[in-house]
């Protein structure tokens, strides 16, 4: 960047100075040369908080995301009566289990205690929450995230499977299996200093009848 270029100028005009001869008054002695060395680093520490400041955000915004998964969709369970449902999610064979609770009257859009709860596997976890953001829906929904621990990249191909059982009568609910593919999302638009990451967006099938 030309910001770059001109530092590095004034760096330059100012670091050979005065010290072609080894005189006492050359350059002002040590105390000048000192001087000057931190003129020099305070020009480049100048030089560099323009340089970032400079640097426009990605389309003036910055938004970050996450690698990860999100599978959803009702289980077939009516949302005005109480539902208490098993889950095992999995992904490449590795499992997490959780037992999941709601009444009437609990918060549909905003999970808590009793209708929420995360399940650690190999290489990240499942946040799993039933819930119903949509007043006019009559089934319950489950959610079910994943995400990768620090440092695990996610890969085209694999396989994320869910079963939902009716804790009550023992009635599988749901039962998925898919091989995903990621696609790339940057939520502040495209461009080459963008944030990206993968995610994958899947709906669960249909639930079975009752």
């Amino acid at each position: 960047m030309k910001e770059t270029d001109t530092s590095a100028a004034a760096i330059r005009s100012i670091g050979p100075s005065s010290s072609r001869r080894g005189g006492p008054h050359a350059g002002g002695g040590r105390r000048g040369r000192a001087a000057l060395r931190a003129a020099a680093a305070g020009t480049a520490l100048f030089a560099l908080a323009a340089l970032v400041a400079g640097c426009p955000l990605c389309n003036g915004n910055d938004v970050g995301c996450s690698d990860g998964a999100h599978i959803s969709g009702p289980i077939g369970l009516a949302a005005n009566a109480s539902a208490h449902i098993e889950v095992r999610a999995c992904r490449n064979g590795s499992c997490g289990e959780a037992t999941l609770g709601s009444d009437p009257g609990d918060s549909r859009s905003s999970p808590g205690p009793t209708n929420a709860a995360t399940a650690s596997i190999d290489g990240g976890r499942f946040a799993i929450s039933l819930f119903d953001d949509d007043p006019t829906n009559a089934q319950w929904e489950l959610s079910i995230d994943f995400s990768p621990d620090f440092g695990k990249e996610l890969e085209d191909g694999d396989v994320y499977s869910v079963s939902v059982i009716d804790a009550d009568t023992q009635r599988e609910l749901v039962s998925f299996e898919r091989t995903i593919l990621y696609g790339e999302f940057q939520p502040n638009g495209e461009g080459p200093v963008c944030t990206s990451c993968n995610v994958a967006d899947v709906k669960l099938p249909p639930p079975a009848a009752p």
